[in-house]
């Protein structure tokens, strides 16, 4: 059997879902057990967020993360055995973009996106943004690609520059960025969906990101609204922060109430069910895989017994 690589697997979800009729929905998700409630849920793709990254540190989205915490994050996502690719934010590529790709690569990830901000970094929809020149942003682009090893993998280049020199100069940029051999292209903070048959012409039919996060600049719309609102000229929608912003809220509000409280008695309908989060993770195959590594005679595990989860 042919082993189909991350990268193109990435690339044949999109080339699915857009066969369907709407852009590929990427989902962020933060750990591995996000991953697979995620493909349980139907996604076709992931995406770890570097904002995520940091956030998971208590750390401020400005360019603090490194590249070894970004590979751990993949490994983290990987390792929960989901089946689905993972487009990875690496900010601007760290401090040796080729390393950053071989590293990427060699951890799993389908795809990344690497943008033209200048290393102290803002959030894509916050002011306060600052790129660097497209000559230095387009030689960017070229070391990535020129690093990859599978031909599939995905190097995505990221513009954040609309807010910072209008349309016409963003433009030339997402030009040179796919001229140096980009394969597709995240143009963040496009408010006016009307813009995106502009984007997909200066990307030379390349195809194209839009992000639809919330609280920013954009109105949050489905894969189907954007694809007939963009005359079909966006190909992947991505929700980077969705889900967490979610767990963050819900944890706030449940760490609040057990301090006050004393107990979480009562708040059980808001928890997920033991018997639910075993069921998603397989956890008697789990059992009967990790029995069969260390040997089930030695560690006293009868077949098709798996021993019973006391936490």
């Amino acid at each position: 059997m042919i082993k189909v690589s991350a990268g193109k697997r990435f690339r044949q979800a999109m080339k699915e879902a857009l066969a369907d009729g709407t852009p590929l929905h990427v989902i962020g998700v933060a750990d591995g057990s996000d991953a697979l409630e995620a493909e349980k849920a139907g996604f076709k793709a992931l995406y770890i967020s570097g904002s995520q990254v940091a956030a998971s540190r208590g750390w401020a989205d400005i360019g603090r993360i490194e590249l070894k915490h970004v590979v751990e994050h993949v490994q983290r996502i990987l390792d929960s055995g989901t089946k689905l690719p993972v487009l990875v934010d690496i900010d601007t590529g760290f401090d040796d973009v080729a390393e950053t790709i071989h590293a990427l690569e060699k951890a799993g990830a389908a795809a990344v996106h690497i943008e033209d901000q200048q290393d102290l970094k803002a959030c894509g929809h916050l002011p306060g943004k600052h790129v660097v020149s497209q000559e230095d942003a387009t030689a960017r682009i070229k070391r990535a690609v020129t690093a990859k090893k599978d031909p599939d993998f995905v190097v995505m280049a990221r513009t954040d520059a609309l807010a910072v020199e209008g349309m016409e100069k963003t433009l030339s940029r997402i030009t040179s960025y796919a001229a140096a051999g980009a394969d597709m292209i995240f143009a963040e903070a496009f408010p006016d969906a009307a813009t995106y048959a502009q984007v997909k012409k200066a990307a030379q039919g390349k195809p194209v990101l839009a992000n639809m996060t919330e609280f920013g600049k954009v109105a949050l719309k489905t894969p189907q609204e954007i694809a007939k609102e963009t005359g079909g000229n966006v190909d992947i929608v991505l929700n980077p922060l969705t889900v967490y912003r979610g767990q963050r809220q819900t944890a706030a509000k449940m760490y609040q109430e057990i301090y006050a409280k004393g107990t979480q008695r009562g708040m059980e309908p808001q928890m997920q069910k033991r018997e639910d989060f075993q069921q998603l993770i397989d956890y008697p195959g789990q059992v009967a895989a990790r029995a069969k590594q260390l040997g089930s005679k030695s560690q006293g595990v009868k077949k098709n017994e798996p021993p019973s989860c006391k936490s």
